[in-house]
């Protein structure tokens, strides 16, 4: 992706201490079996239905809802807040508040807006990498295939190189926890995909390209120069069976994996809001790992800071992020303007 973005920082300073706040403006497209207009923020049944909703569209809602109380209210902040509305989450490689953390935009301690409800306690997340291998073959009438070189069949024993390397990959586990769910490890794990595959023009011409997408998520204990050096032997070892003509690999790093801490005191803070909100106990906090990939990474690298706290709208099991009908309850919406309240204007929040 080239050409300029939009990303919008507002500040409101009085010589606290700094508090930097994150969402991100993009999402991902619409995709089939919505039953409502997925651009209409439609409510039905105590639920805001839209595609953005969850992934996070709808915490710029809260957000600017939040800080208009305040104003409204007169309601003096604790911190000096810096606002960041950013681009290209979703698509990573060079996002937003990256740019805006290498320009000094951005310190810690940092509020990120893509989070739930749930008393979740992000510890991290893994990082990703897209791999796009291209196979070339040499195309013929099908009719007489002994003239050409059929490049799907001649990918096949890469395929099957890289089904073993998932294999041997996904085996590895992080040493963060990761939130009980139907199916799901104990412990964060790294993901391999095989998940874009195309080829051939019309059954009677032998097709001559077939290009085949990887997506690989890397916890952090891995370095991301092994993970590369691990696909490239995969492939080597599978153009060896293969009569392929040429192979191509090309990697599309979108984002590091990386940590971040849920024991400092904005991270406290907010646990004793979600508990007076919601009434959540300390036993109900689970501290888990995430398998996938954020731009909070990119800040925490540049940063060097660990100092992230996550709280957003929706809810696992239930938000549908990224799929048909993403929604959030009402009622949710309307907690989170009063937690970020509280995050920004109560001096200190005693447990509950």
């Amino acid at each position: 992706m080239e050409g300029a973005r939009v990303n919008l920082v507002a500040t409101k300073k009085g010589g606290k201490p700094p508090l930097s706040v994150y969402a991100h403006m993009d999402t991902v497209p619409i995709e089939e079996g919505w039953d409502y207009d997925p651009f209409g923020a439609e409510v039905h049944d105590g639920r805001i239905y839209g595609r953005g909703i969850a992934d996070m569209k709808g915490t710029i809602g809260t957000l600017l809802t939040a800080l208009e109380v305040m104003q409204e209210q007169g309601l003096e902040p604790v911190w000096d807040i810096t606002a960041c509305l950013c681009t290209d989450e979703e698509i990573g490689v060079y996002p937003g508040i990256w740019h805006l953390a290498k320009e000094g935009y951005v310190q810690a301690p940092m509020l990120c807006l893509e989070g739930s409800q749930d008393p979740l306690l992000r510890l991290g997340s893994n990082g990703a990498v897209d791999v796009t291998i291209t196979v070339k073959g040499r195309s013929c009438h099908s009719g007489a295939n002994y003239l050409g070189v059929n490049a799907i069949e001649e990918m096949v024993p890469i395929m099957v190189e890289l089904l073993a390397l998932k294999r041997e990959v996904e085996a590895r586990r992080s040493a963060l926890p990761l939130a009980p769910a139907p199916g799901a490890p104990d412990r964060l794990r790294p993901m391999f995909n095989l998940d874009i595959i195309g080829a051939g023009v019309k059954s009677n011409i032998v097709p001559a390209t077939c290009t085949l997408v990887v997506n690989r998520r890397f916890i952090p204990e891995e370095q991301y120069e092994d993970v590369e050096r691990e696909i490239r032997e995969a492939v080597a070892r599978g153009q060896a069976q293969s009569k392929a003509l040429g192979v191509e690999v090309a990697f599309m790093k979108a984002y590091p994996a990386y940590r971040q801490s849920a024991d400092h005191p904005l991270a406290h803070k907010l646990v004793q809001i979600l508990k007076r909100l919601h009434g959540y106990r300390d036993e109900d906090f689970v501290r888990t790992g995430s398998g996938g990939s954020t731009d909070m990474a990119n800040v925490a690298e540049t940063l060097g800071t660990d100092q992230i706290a996550t709280v957003g709208l929706g809810r696992q099991g239930e938000s549908k992020a990224h799929g048909a009908n993403e929604s959030v309850r009402l009622s949710d919406a309307k907690a989170h303007v009063k937690e970020l309240i509280y995050l920004f204007c109560a001096p200190e929040i005693a447990p509950a």
